[in-house]
């Protein structure tokens, strides 16, 4: 008898698992791997292994989807001044406008996160020489909004209020957890289909499954 093993490969909405040696299932398992027996002859030589196991893998693709229920964009803020003071003023003071007319929306604190918060002089060039002319501030904000309704609210709001940049907006779903699950069920059956039929061309038999990989992937 000897083992096989079957990877199985498996994406997050497509899940691909691969499972070493396909499977005769025996319970419900979300893991396995089968074994292909064949029959060989025992030779009595020394140092002759009984059993020498071969694999082959065999991979299953599982897909669902589902529709997005939330959303992320960044907005930004850039502010010019000829002072570091100057512009740090100005850029706080859009920015937490900002945040306080997208609380009025139904934003949460915990979906507002700052990401980047930079300053840098400006400089100008001439005669071969550099001179400090003043100073920019930049601030992004990223915005997750569990009300995808809201989305277009949002992006108007933060303009009013001072945003001069924003940009990468994403729609997602906030637990794919389930869709994962179903997924990666129509992969192991994917699998299962083609080590039965596999074992049928070779004229072998399956055995249990012995292990399993599965790669997530959207």
């Amino acid at each position: 008898m000897q083992d096989q093993m079957i990877q199985k490969h498996r994406h997050k909405f497509p899940v691909v698992l691969m499972v070493f040696l396909i499977i005769f299932l025996v319970s419900l398992t979300v893991f396995f791997v089968v074994k292909i027996r064949t029959e060989f002859r025992t030779y009595d030589y020394i140092g002759k292994s009984a059993e020498v196991p071969n694999s082959i893998a065999i991979s299953g693709e599982g897909k669902a989807s589902g529709v997005p229920d939330v959303a992320t964009v960044q907005v930004g803020v850039n502010s010019e001044k000829e002072t570091v003071n100057g512009a740090q003023e100005e850029n706080t003071g859009k920015m937490n406008s900002i945040i306080e007319a997208l609380k009025l929306l139904g934003i949460e604190s915990k979906d507002l996160q700052t990401d980047n918060y930079n300053v840098n002089p400006k400089y100008d060039y001439s005669e071969g020489k550099s001179e400090i002319v003043g100073y920019r501030v930049y601030q992004t904000l990223t915005v997750k909004i569990r009300n995808t309704e809201k989305v277009s609210e949002v992006l108007k709001v933060s303009a009013e209020k001072g945003a001069n940049q924003i940009g990468s907006l994403i729609f997602s779903i906030d637990d794919p957890e389930e869709l994962q699950n179903q997924a990666r069920a129509k992969a192991i059956e994917n699998a299962k289909d083609k080590a039965e039929k596999l074992a049928k061309d070779l004229d072998v038999k399956l055995g249990k499954v012995i292990s399993f990989s599965e790669y997530p992937g959207g």
